[in-house]
């Protein structure tokens, strides 16, 4: 796609010079996307017609949960529908994505159109259930109460059980095979007096379940068009695998988008890595964003809630 066919309400090079803004993966709870008042837009309808899946309906139903490519395509679509709302034609300083929300997030920064994010987002589950058939059957756990490091201590004694991600001061996310999800939920439960609960997502991401997606996707990623521009400097890309947090040049931007799915994620240590004075930004209403930076020690003050 060029840039004389831009899609209508693209964003421009002006600035917010203070906000992040957040961008949740696939481990979104659907009912919190069907209880949002924008669900029903045109960012919404022209994926709809363009991937020839009714999203609104199947969302508004619970009916795409289970099916990695339409849930995450649809997440995309509705958060940047959210944050198109939101800015108009103004830009954030900054965007983070997790896990698959780093599609909409590069979207939304005017590195790749949306209509190409929700094509891969499709072709990506489709390598997500392959990769599960291959590398066995998953889940994903998230975990609440011990600090990451004494859960990771747990988890280091149970084969098949991974630290997929890093949320907050007290909170993670395990990927596991589906054969040791009851010991690892028993074993956190008697050691750590840990919260864990069942996220409904049929497959295990960001562990070694997840082998050979990445170098798939990147195939599938031959012909994405990284639009290289004014608009897309004026905002930062951060996504949260690194070790060490800071934003992707647009050099780098078609590997991150990648290997996202393979690699752990640490959203609290990117969270952190901005200065005291950004303010972040939910995505989408409800979509639990807000809990995870308040937890990972960021003031209150410093958050703004989606609308």
């Amino acid at each position: 796609m060029s840039a004389d066919t831009r899609p209508e309400g693209a964003a421009s090079d002006r600035t917010s010079s203070r906000e992040v803004v957040m961008f949740p993966g696939g481990g979104i709870d659907m009912n919190n996307m069907r209880e949002t008042p924008l669900l029903d837009t045109s960012y919404m309808r022209r994926m709809s017609g363009h991937l020839g899946i009714d999203f609104v309906s199947k969302l508004a139903n619970g009916e795409v949960g289970s099916d990695p490519g339409p849930y995450q395509a649809s997440v995309a679509a509705l958060t940047y529908a959210c944050t198109r709302q939101r800015y108009g034609g103004a830009r954030p300083m900054a965007v983070i994505g997790q896990s698959s929300g780093v599609w909409a997030a590069a979207a939304l920064m005017g590195a790749i159109w949306i209509e190409d994010a929700c094509n891969l987002l499709m072709i990506r589950g489709d390598l997500i259930a392959e990769a599960s058939a291959r590398h066995g059957e998953g889940r994903m756990l998230s975990v609440v109460g011990p600090s990451p490091d004494e859960t990771a201590a747990i988890v280091e004694g149970i084969d098949g059980c991974w630290v997929s991600g890093v949320m907050t001061r007290s909170s993670v996310t395990l990927g596991c095979r589906l054969e040791v999800r009851e010991d690892v939920e028993s074993a956190l439960s008697a050691e750590l007096n840990a919260n864990v609960v069942r996220l409904p997502i049929d497959f295990a991401s960001h562990c070694p379940l997840m082998d050979g997606v990445a170098d798939e996707l990147k195939k599938a990623m031959g012909d994405l068009e990284i639009i290289d521009g004014a608009d897309t400097g004026a905002v930062e890309f951060y996504d949260c695998f690194t070790s060490d947090p800071g934003p992707v040049s647009l050099d780098d931007l078609r590997d991150r988008l990648a290997l996202n799915i393979e690699k752990p994620f640490d959203l609290m240590a990117t969270v952190q890595s901005f200065d005291d004075d950004a303010l972040f930004v939910e995505s989408l209403p409800n979509a639990g964003i807000f809990n995870m930076i308040r937890y990972s020690g960021i003031s209150r003050r410093r958050i703004i809630k989606a609308a």
